[in-house]
Formats: C-alpha cells, sequence, structure tokens
C-alpha cells in the first residue's frame, strides 16, 4: 500500500484508532509501518482486534472520559501492527522486531515505547506464545492484548 493509499484510508473508518493518537513518533511509525507492509485487510482486522482491546480498557477504567496513558497509544500501535507478518509459527512472531526495529528508530519512537510494541506482538499468542518468555505476564496490558487477537480470531468482531 502506497503512503497516500494509506493516508486515505486512514482518515475513514479504518483510521478510527490511528486518529485517537496524539504522540507524533507512534504516529509517524504506524505510516511508515503499515505503508511498507500493510494491507487494507490487514488494517481491517487490526482495528477489530484494538477495538476489542479499547473496550477492555474502557472496561477496567484505563481509558476514562479524561484521556489515557501513553501505554495506551503503544497498545494501539501494537494492535494495528501485529498481523503485518504472524504466519502461524515461532519465527514470525519475532519479524516485527526484525524489520519493524528500524522504522522505529527512524520515527523517533524511544526504545521503550518500541519494545512494548514488540513484546506485546510477540506475547499476541497469550498463553499459548511457543517462547515461555514472551507469555504475557496476567493481568498486564500485554495479556489484555493477547486475548483481544485470541477473541477476533476465535469468534471474529
Amino acid at each position: 500500500m502506497t503512503q497516500l493509499e494509506l493516508e486515505i484510508l486512514l482518515q475513514q473508518e479504518e483510521g478510527r484508532h490511528f486518529q485517537t493518537l496524539k504522540l507524533p513518533e507512534v504516529r509517524e511509525f504506524l505510516i511508515l509501518s503499515l505503508s511498507e507492509y500493510g494491507t487494507e485487510e490487514k488494517l481491517s482486522e487490526a482495528n477489530e482486534v484494538a477495538d476489542v482491546m479499547i473496550g477492555m480498557l474502557k472496561k477496567m477504567k484505563q481509558i476514562t472520559a479524561q484521556g489515557s496513558q501513553t501505554f495506551v497509544e503503544i497498545m494501539i500501535a501494537a494492535a494495528l501492527t501485529h498481523n503485518l507478518f504472524y504466519e502461524d509459527n515461532i519465527t514470525s512472531l519475532f519479524e516485527a522486531r526484525e524489520k519493524l526495529s528500524p522504522i522505529a528508530i527512524e520515527a523517533g519512537l524511544p526504545e521503550n515505547g518500541s519494545d512494548g510494541i514488540f513484546q506485546a506482538i510477540e506475547a499476541q499468542l497469550g498463553p499459548d506464545t511457543p517462547v515461555p518468555v514472551c507469555k504475557p505476564v496476567p493481568g498486564t496490558p500485554t495479556e489484555m492484548f493477547a486475548w483481544a487477537v485470541w477473541f477476533v480470531k476465535e469468534y471474529g468482531k
């Protein structure tokens, strides 16, 4: 998808979560990542995961009418990029870190932000994550993200 196609798409319904982001580094990271590796179909599925995750965060009072914390933007970025490379095998869980790290640096995303994104992506299989150190810690946003991924894959939106 070209950057122009992506920018047009992000102004429409498929950009609903992107439009809520305030951090310019996160926005730039997503524009560069999605224009390089994304498709409209992947973005559609990613938005469904973000819908579920946002709903869970609101239920847990992590997002309120007054706003949200920075980690929410990191989790939205993870949701919007989690399926760019994963293909039901262990090595593809780590492909996002390999291919998107240079983009994160180019976008000026702080290392703790990009690490948060990649850790969530690598833990997206939740308790079924095949690498023990990548399994999400119970009660964390990463675990909530993994359950959102599972819910969308298992039941659809």
